[in-house]
């Protein structure tokens, strides 16, 4: 029951990030999400004696947002590489810890781009103005990449209770099989074309198909790469955030991986119109 009440409280919010006329809402959203996640994750990483710069980490992930914010995305390999050298110097600044220098930059820059770039390519998604032909085309890219996010999500819940008997990856996460997976893999494929007979007339039928299947793919193997994380720092849930939900990581986990595939395809769009 938690888990409905907290995903009715949420959708709507995301829903009207997503279709204001205002896109800071959607940044600020994202940005707060962002942190919470990579506040998270570096939770993970100390578990397994690194011990991340935080701060770092949380300034790195803002930078590369306000890189999609005022449409520079040029910048992100500069602010990768400042992000870098300070870690370097942080490190070299703590020189009776070296043992853990290591674990502590690559996990710290790890971090960052794990959560804040993925974070950060939403963002340059909901930037996007619009074009002659396509309204709110931003609005309409985001909707349909978070309706295939939780549809594959949906999909692969329901298939795997019902006819669920062959293990996807037991030794990662146990609940998940391979019927459910592919049952997540065959809802994307009809949510494509479904919300481009619902709202998206303007985009191809078959782009429909091959983005639903592409998020579906990345989205699962995201779920799966945060369920060894968590797994391999001998926790169940990134935090208790979400009731019913686990931590901000634990929703974001499809979305981080996905989201270079809705980034691209953005850019592909606007290209060939």
């Amino acid at each position: 029951m938690k888990r409905i009440l907290t995903a009715i409280v949420a959708l709507p919010i995301v829903l009207y990030t997503v279709w204001s006329p205002i896109p800071f809402f959607f940044v600020a959203l994202a940005a707060v999400a962002a942190i919470l996640a990579l506040n998270e994750f570096y939770g993970l990483a100390s578990k397994v004696a690194c011990k991340p710069f935080v701060v770092i980490g949380i300034l790195s992930c803002l930078m590369l947002i306000a890189c999609f914010v005022f449409e520079l995305p040029e910048w992100i390999i500069a602010v990768l590489a400042a992000t870098l050298i300070v870690l370097l110097a942080a490190a070299l600044s703590l020189a009776n810890e070296m043992a853990s220098s290591l674990a502590s930059i690559s996990s710290t820059m790890f971090g960052a781009v794990y959560v804040g770039l993925p974070c950060a390519l939403l963002v340059g998604v909901r930037m996007i103005g619009d074009t002659s032909d396509t309204h709110h085309l931003a609005s309409k890219l985001l909707t349909l990449f978070f309706a295939l996010v939780m549809m594959t999500d949906t999909g692969a819940y329901y298939t795997g209770r019902a006819i669920g008997r062959h293990k996807l990856a037991p030794r990662v996460s146990p609940g998940k099989t391979v019927e459910g997976a592919i049952g997540g893999f065959a809802a994307a494929l009809a949510t494509g074309p479904l919300c481009r007979l619902i709202f998206f007339p303007e985009l191809p039928l078959l782009d429909s198909v091959i983005l639903g299947g592409a998020v579906s793919v990345l989205g699962q193997t995201g779920d799966l790469a945060e369920s060894m994380l968590k797994r391999g720092s001998a926790v169940k849930d990134s935090s208790n955030l979400l009731p019913g939900h686990g931590g901000m990581l634990d929703r974001l986990d499809s979305i981080l991986v996905a989201a270079p595939a809705i980034y691209f395809y953005s850019r592909y769009f606007i290209l060939h119109r």
